[in-house]
């Protein structure tokens, strides 16, 4: 039975199978585990199923770093996020909407 409350970032081996996975997101509102194992794969848990599992935290694997790396070929399918300046410049660049009144609250 898994005691561990799930913490995002952390590595956690599901012992039961032998297999190291990192809890990557958390949606309290449908109660989910997002999950993804060390060869990459990505997975989602309901917090019943998290309860029953037998989980034990675990130190990341030495090449948990290359999950993140992507090849020629899947960098040729991914949206390019492209920003001009830093985004400091942005959020000072930005003025009050004196047009609805709002900053009159």
């Amino acid at each position: 039975m898994a005691t561990h409350i799930p913490t995002i970032g952390h590595w956690y081996q599901d012992i039961a199978v032998h297999r190291l996975f990192q809890v990557i997101a958390l949606d309290e509102y449908s109660a989910t585990i997002d999950i993804q194992y060390e060869d990459g794969e990505i997975d989602e848990l309901d917090l019943d199923s998290w309860s029953q599992m037998t989980v034990a935290e675990s130190n990341p694997p030495e090449d948990w770093q290359s999950l993140f790396v992507l090849d020629e070929e899947q960098r040729l399918f991914t949206d390019d996020v492209i920003t001009s300046g830093s985004s400091s410049d942005l959020l000072t660049s930005l003025e009050p909407d004196s047009q609805f009144g709002w900053d009159e609250f």
